[in-house]
């Protein structure tokens, strides 16, 4: 079990438990479960890095316990 800290970069910081095997698409449904969104609203990434695939681990983009995520709002605009 990790914990990542996901930053949506307005004074906003939430942390969220998973491990380190989730796909990015189960944790933006935990992250808009937490935060009050639709998870293909939700855009992950690393600052000043391409936003992270759903079909992708955490692992696979070496997401571990105390990592920061930022996180944007993709409202399809």
């Amino acid at each position: 079990m990790i914990i990542v800290t996901v930053n949506d970069r307005l004074g906003t910081k939430a942390q969220i438990p998973c491990l380190a095997s989730d796909p990015v698409k189960v944790f933006k449904a935990m992250v808009a479960a937490r935060i009050g969104r639709a998870p293909h609203e939700i855009m992950l990434k690393r600052q000043g890095e391409r936003p992270f695939k759903d079909f992708m681990t955490l692992e696979d983009y070496g997401v571990s316990n105390g990592v920061q995520l930022d996180l944007e709002l993709d409202t399809g605009d």
